[in-house]
């Protein structure tokens, strides 16, 4: 049998961060703090730099005093499968199922950023039916035409609310 030898996961993460644009640019920050290498951050990075910190090769997030400082892990599927297998497969740790083994790992790791966008309020509705905000409710005891499920319709500027019983395969198609 031919074996190939296995790089220790804390190298594959400090050479993994050169392929990931993001935490590349914060690793050569603290490597070489300059307003030039900051200004090339984003801002919600730039106003976190300080709970990053470099930890040897490896690149540490901490969120507040008393956290412990987690290593960060780059955008790199091998490694995400390989460290939740070591995580998963643990002698020590036992098999602990999805969500504890999800729990040690956010423990002493830090999730990636997320590409979504900051949540934010919408606008103060001014007329009536302007603004109007819908929701689906299925489930339900059916009606006498066997539906089981209500499609919900709220304006937001004077809260009335319209309820239209629907079935429980209705598409967006159908909804508009």
């Amino acid at each position: 049998m031919i074996s190939t030898p296995v790089l220790s996961i804390r190298t594959q993460i400090a050479e993994s961060y050169a392929n990931d644009s993001f935490y590349a640019g914060i690793i050569n920050y603290l490597r070489d703090p300059s307003e030039i290498l900051l200004a090339k951050l984003t801002k919600p990075t730039r106003d976190n730099i300080n709970h990053y910190a470099l930890d040897g090769p490896l690149l540490t997030y901490t969120m507040d005093v008393f956290d412990s400082p987690r290593v960060v892990i780059p955008a790199d599927d091998y490694i995400r499968a390989r460290l939740v297998h070591e995580f998963h497969d643990s002698p020590a740790g036992g098999y602990l199922g999805r969500e504890k083994t999800f729990a040690a790992i956010s423990r002493r790791v830090k999730p990636a950023p997320s590409s979504q966008a900051p949540l934010r309020p919408l606008p103060i509705a001014t007329e009536a039916w302007r603004s109007v905000s819908m929701d689906f409710i299925f489930g339900l005891p059916p009606d006498e035409q066997n539906r089981t499920s209500v499609l919900v319709l709220v304006d937001r500027f004077s809260k009335m609310v319209h309820f239209a019983p629907v079935s429980t395969n209705i598409t967006a198609e159908t909804t508009a």
